[in-house]
C-alpha cells in the first residue's frame, strides 16, 4: 500500500484496483475513508456484450484450429485459408454489429493478409486486390445509397451523385458503379461509358489467354475519348482518364475520395500494372502511398503504417503494430505460425497469447477461454495458468469442477489443492457437511480429510451425520482406510440402523465402532449410552452377546479408563464405570450359562 497525497491503492486483481481516500485532513479522528474501485481499461472493454461475443467466437475458431493442426507439420494452404475465412467472418460480424470502423479495418487487414500470403500464389494479385476491395470496402455501398438520394427527376444531377459514382469506381466495385449510372437517366454518353466499363472482367486477369482483353479494354476507352462519344460530359471524360491511369487525375482525385491510401491501392494497381507480381506490388504500393500522403512525411511513418508493413512483408514492425489489438494479433500470428512454423512467429505467438490470456482469465465470465489460450502455450502457459487459478475467485461449484478438471488433466497439483481447499473451507464455514466432505475427499490429502472429518464430527448433530450423502457413494477402499473416515462411515451406518429400529444390526456394528481406534472422545458418551440401553434390553429383546465379544469389550473398557482418564469428566467416568459393571455381569452370566463363542 502506497501513501500518495492521502490516496491509498491496493491491487485486488489483474483487472482492478481499489483506492481509499481520506476525505478530511483536519484531525485524524474526523477522517472518513471512501473506497473507490478503478477498473482497468481492458476489463471495461470486455464488459461489452458484443465484444465478449467476439472473444468467444474467435476462441471457438482458435480451438478448432489448435485441434486441427500439428506442431510438427505446417497447415496446408486450403486448411489455412478455411480457418482464415472463419476468423475474418467473426471480425466482419463484429464490425457490422458494432457499426465500428475499427473492426472493419481489422477485417480489411486480415482479408488482405489472407489474399497476399495465405493463398496459393497462383492467382492474379490485381484480381485478388479487387476481390479484397469488394469484400472490405463497405463504405462504397453507403456512398452509393447516399448518391441515389440526391437524384431527383427533371433536376440537374448534383455533384454529390458524381462523388458516389467516383467512390464506387475507385473502390473497384464496378457492378455498383454501373447500377448507379443506370439511374442517371440514360443518354448516349452514359451508355458508351457503361459499355466500356462492363467490357472489363477481373477474372480475365487470372487467365493468361485472356490477358489481352485488358489492353483491348483500355483501347476502347481511348477510342471513346478521341471519337467524342462522351460529348460535352466532363464527368465521363474524367472517369475515363482515371481508368486510363493518367497521373494528374489520380493525384487530384485520391485524397478527395478516400481517407487512407490503401483504399486507393486496388484501383491504382489496376490502372498502372494489372499484371503486377509481389515485387511490383511493393513498388506500386510505395508509389500509391506517396501519391496519397505526399513526398514529405515524418521519419518512420512507413514503419508505423500497418498496411504498408503487411504489403512490404516487414514482419517485425507488422507484429508490433497489431499488438495493441489482441483479438487480431493473437489469432493472425498464431495462424501465420501454424502455416509456416517460423520460429520468429512462434516467439511472438506465445508473447501475444500469454498477455491476452492473462487479461481474459482475470475477467470472470471469460476465465475458461483465458485458460484455453494458456494451455495452448505449453509449459510456460501452464505455469502462468496455475498462478492465475490460485488467485481466481471461484463463483460456484460448476466453476470449481471445471477448474479441478483442468488441474487434474494438466497435473497442476498446487492449483488443485488451492481449488479443493477453498471449496472445502467455504462449505465448512456454511455448515454444508456433505459438500464439505465431498471437496475434502477431492483433495486426496490424508491430513485435510482427517481435519475435515474431525471438524464435521465435532460440529454436526447425529441427524446431520446420518444425512451425509457423500459417504454412501464412497467406493474407494484406499480412502476408507483412513481411520477418521472409517469411523465416520461406520458411525453413519450405525445411526441409520438406530433410526430404523434394527437392534440386532445395531449391536453388530456398535461394539466394533466403540473399539475402533481414533474415535473422537466426545462420541464415546453417546456410544456408551446406546450400549447400556441395549444391554438393559437384552433379556426382553432376546439379544445375546458371545463371551468373546464381552471379554474384548471388558478389556477395551479397562484400557480406555487408563488412556482417557485425563480427558474424561466425572459424568464420563460414572458412565464408564456403569458400563464396565454391566459388561462384567453380562460376561459372568454368559459363562455361567455356557454360551458358546459365536
Amino acid at each position: 500500500m502506497t501513501d500518495v497525497a492521502r490516496e491509498f491503492g491496493i491491487a485486488v486483481s489483474d483487472s482492478s484496483t481499489v483506492f481509499a481516500f481520506l476525505t478530511d485532513k483536519k484531525g485524524f479522528s474526523n477522517k472518513e475513508t471512501v473506497l473507490v474501485e478503478k477498473v482497468s481499461q481492458n476489463r471495461q472493454i470486455l464488459a461489452t456484450p458484443n465484444l465478449r461475443r467476439l472473444v468467444i467466437e474467435m476462441y471457438s475458431v482458435f480451438d478448432k484450429c489448435q485441434k486441427g493442426s500439428s506442431p510438427d507439420a505446417p497447415l496446408d494452404t486450403p486448411t489455412c485459408c478455411t480457418f482464415s475465412r472463419a476468423y475474418r467472418s467473426v471480425l466482419y460480424n463484429a464490425a457490422v454489429s458494432h457499426s465500428s470502423s475499427d473492426f472493419m479495418t481489422d477485417f480489411a487487414l486480415w482479408s488482405l493478409y489472407e489474399k497476399l500470403w495465405f493463398g496459393r500464389g497462383d492467382s492474379s494479385i490485381c484480381a485478388d486486390l479487387i476481390s479484397w476491395a469488394n469484400q472490405s470496402f463497405t463504405f462504397s455501398r453507403g456512398a452509393m445509397e447516399s448518391a441515389v438520394e440526391y437524384l431527383h427527376p427533371g433536376k440537374t444531377i448534383p455533384e454529390e451523385y458524381w462523388k458516389g459514382v467516383a467512390v464506387s469506381l475507385l473502390s473497384c466495385n464496378f457492378s455498383d458503379c454501373v447500377e448507379l449510372l443506370e439511374l442517371h437517366g440514360g443518354g448516349s454518353e452514359c451508355d458508351a461509358f457503361i459499355e466500356a466499363l462492363t467490357f472489363f472482367n477481373p477474372e480475365n486477369l487470372v487467365d493468361e489467354a485472356l490477358a489481352n482483353t485488358v489492353n483491348e479494354w483500355k483501347d476502347i476507352m481511348r477510342e471513346n475519348l478521341t471519337s467524342g462519344k462522351y460529348g460535352s460530359n466532363e464527368n465521363f471524360k474524367y472517369l475515363t482518364k482515371l481508368l486510363l491511369g493518367e497521373e494528374r487525375y489520380l493525384v487530384s482525385m485520391a485524397s478527395r475520395i478516400f481517407d487512407t491510401w490503401w483504399h486507393f491501392l486496388p484501383f491504382f494497381v489496376l490502372v498502372k500494372n494489372p499484371f503486377a507480381g509481389h515485387v511490383e506490388l511493393i513498388e506500386l504500393a510505395d508509389e500509391c502511398r506517396t501519391l496519397f500522403v505526399g513526398e514529405e512525411e515524418e521519419e518512420g511513418a512507413k514503419e508505423n503504417d500497418v498496411f504498408w508493413c503487411l504489403i512490404s512483408k516487414d514482419d517485425i514492425n507488422f507484429q508490433q503494430l497489431i499488438a495493441s489489438n489482441p483479438w487480431l494479433a493473437v489469432h493472425l500470428v498464431d495462424l501465420i505460425h501454424k502455416s509456416t512454423l517460423d520460429p520468429e512467429f512462434e516467439v511472438m505467438r506465445k508473447m501475444h497469447m500469454l498477455d491476452y490470456a492473462s487479461v481474459l482469465i482475470s475477467h470472470s465470465p471469460l476465465w475458461e477461454i483465458g485458460a484455453g489460450y494458456l494451455i495452448a502455450c505449453g509449459t510456460e502457459g501452464l505455469l502462468r495458468l496455475e498462478t492465475h487459478i490460485e488467485g481466481l475467485h471461484i463463483e460456484d461449484d460448476e466453476m470449481a469442477e471445471q477448474l479441478l478438471e483442468i488441474c487434474e488433466e494438466h497435473r497442476l497439483e498446487d492449483a488443485k489443492s488451492c481449488v479443493t481447499n477453498t471449496m472445502t473451507f467455504r462449505y465448512l464455514k456454511q455448515g454444508h457437511w456433505s459438500s464439505t466432505l465431498a471437496w475434502a475427499l477431492k483433495t486426496g490429502s490424508k491430513k485435510t480429510i482427517d481435519w475435515t472429518v474431525s471438524r464435521i464430527v465435532g460440529s454436526s448433530s447425529k441427524d446431520e451425520l446420518a444425512a451425509l450423502r457423500v459417504l454412501s457413494s464412497i467406493t474407494n477402499h484406499s480412502v476408507l482406510s483412513l481411520p477418521s473416515l472409517t469411523f465416520l462411515y461406520s458411525y453413519q451406518r450405525f445411526v441409520k440402523m438406530m433410526h430404523c429400529g434394527d437392534v440386532l444390526d445395531c449391536v453388530q456394528h456398535l461394539i466394533p465402532l466403540i473399539m475402533m481406534p481414533d474415535v473422537p472422545t466426545q462420541y464415546y458418551y453417546d456410544l456408551f449410552d446406546y450400549l447400556i440401553t441395549i444391554i438393559k434390553e437384552d433379556g426382553r429383546a432376546g439379544i445375546r452377546f458371545s463371551k468373546e465379544i464381552l471379554y474384548e469389550l471388558s478389556t477395551f473398557l479397562s484400557t480406555f479408563t487408563l488412556d482417557k482418564h485425563r480427558d474424561l469428566n466425572d459424568n464420563y467416568m460414572k458412565k464408564v464405570k456403569v458400563l464396565k459393571k454391566m459388561v462384567m455381569l453380562k460376561l459372568t452370566d454368559s459363562i455361567a450359562k455356557g454360551i458358546a463363542c459365536s
